[in-house]
């Protein structure tokens, strides 16, 4: 895939406003919290692409976005998801998380079940191209 460089075209705002703007960003993220429930209302599919549209925008080296992105809403999927999220959970919380992770989530009551993975209406993959095939060069060998 060949894109046309395109500069960055820089926008500044007077001192005023960009303090305002720190401000109420920072106002904005600080109310964000870890959330252990989802809901299961539906969320419009064009919302969705819209917020994967705009994460896809994150700077990256050369600029080539090595991230791909899956929304996946069939339930059957999901619950498949779900198995093998929790099969890797409990073996953190069993096998692999040291006492002192543990004790410091008892209070916030979390364990390795993650029923929110089918409650929510849809869960978003993310994938990282580590590598990417040259037009004209021969197939990878594994």
């Amino acid at each position: 895939m060949n894109q046309r460089f395109v500069p960055l075209e820089f926008h500044e705002y007077p001192q005023e406003e960009m303090t305002r703007r720190a401000q109420d960003f920072y106002r904005e993220l600080n109310r964000r919290r870890t959330v252990r429930e989802f809901s299961d209302r539906p969320v419009p599919l064009p919302i969705l692409e819209w917020a994967i549209r705009t994460a896809a925008t994150a700077p990256s080296g050369a600029h080539k976005q090595p991230w791909r992105f899956v929304i996946v809403g069939n339930p059957e999927v999901k619950a498949r998801l779900r198995d093998a999220a929790e099969a890797e959970e409990r073996k953190n919380y069993e096998d692999r998380m040291p006492e002192t992770w543990l004790a410091d989530l008892e209070p916030i009551g979390t364990d390795w079940h993650k029923q929110f993975l089918t409650t929510c209406p849809w869960l978003i993959a993310v994938f990282a191209e580590s590598f990417a095939a040259r037009e004209g060069a021969p197939p990878a060998k594994h």
